[in-house]
């Protein structure tokens, strides 16, 4: 009796083991946390050992933050890894951008050839865009909501929406070595793609045709940013002094530049 109960005991033993899939399965979360945990900044320096935009870099790949940089403007960047998306093979994380009173959050997700952004709200103050472009900004902020677009290598923007809204009011911008002055009417800026571009459709309050703004790949090396602009007569008006002839919704202005040197031209 004592025989045959200490062999069952065995049997159900052996049984309840965990197979060797599981112990695999158990290797493999055990790392993944592991990995989570190492220091962003030891990282960075190896990932990317001559980052010219971010320094100071505190906590690990979970959560942390770092100084920022981009031409005149710095901030703080933070970020928290959604871990579940290393399942689809993809890095995503939940990021807080803020310099002085600007702030933006929202969600980006990169893989080998894609960056995707979704929820991208917030707010960029006058200060931050005089930073960027050496204008004269009226006091109203541009208003970033639920902006959202995937991004693919050779392939431009897909799956674009959101929008954007400003105040409006008087602006001073270099035009052939003196200064332009324009008072604008609010606007309402509505984001869709339009053949493989990022299209920022301008209104102003009564949906009237403002302008257009188009973000696309350089055809040319496949890898930098062109922005075409196009302007109506409508929102021309408004400049002191412009006398142009045309119909409202005509576009009278239309220039194509690299977006990094948007505000290096200045």
């Amino acid at each position: 009796m004592d025989e045959w109960f200490v062999t069952r005991v065995a049997q159900i033993g052996k049984k309840n083991r965990p197979s060797w899939r599981w112990w695999i399965l158990a290797a493999v979360l055990l790392s993944f946390f592991i990995m989570l945990q190492l220091p962003a900044a030891w990282i960075l320096a190896r990932a990317l050992p001559n980052n010219p935009y971010l320094d100071n870099v505190s906590g690990n790949i979970w959560r942390g933050q770092g100084d920022w940089h981009y031409q005149n403007v710095q901030g703080v960047v933070s970020w928290q890894v959604r871990p579940w998306m290393f399942l689809l093979l993809r890095l995503s994380a939940d990021v807080d951008i803020k310099t002085g009173d600007t702030h933006l959050h929202g969600i980006l997700t990169r893989s080998s050839k894609r960056l995707q952004v979704d929820e991208l709200s917030g707010r960029i103050e006058s200060d931050t865009l005089q930073a960027l472009m050496p204008w004269q900004w009226p006091a109203s902020p541009i208003i970033f909501k639920d902006i959202a677009f995937v991004q693919q290598d050779m392939k431009g923007f897909s799956s674009v929406q959101g929008e954007l809204n400003w105040g409006g009011g008087l602006i001073g911008y270099p035009y052939e070595g003196h200064t332009e002055r324009a008072t604008l009417p609010p606007l309402r800026g509505v984001l869709n793609d339009d053949h493989d571009r990022l299209h920022l459709a301008m209104t102003n309050g009564q949906k009237e045709r403002m302008g257009d703004l188009y973000l696309s790949t350089n055809s040319a090396t496949q890898k930098d940013m062109m922005l075409d602009v196009q302007l109506t007569q409508r929102l021309l008006l408004n400049v002191a002094g412009y006398h142009g002839q045309a119909g409202l919704d005509t576009a009278v202005i239309s220039t194509r530049q690299p977006l990094a040197a948007l505000g290096a031209a200045q």
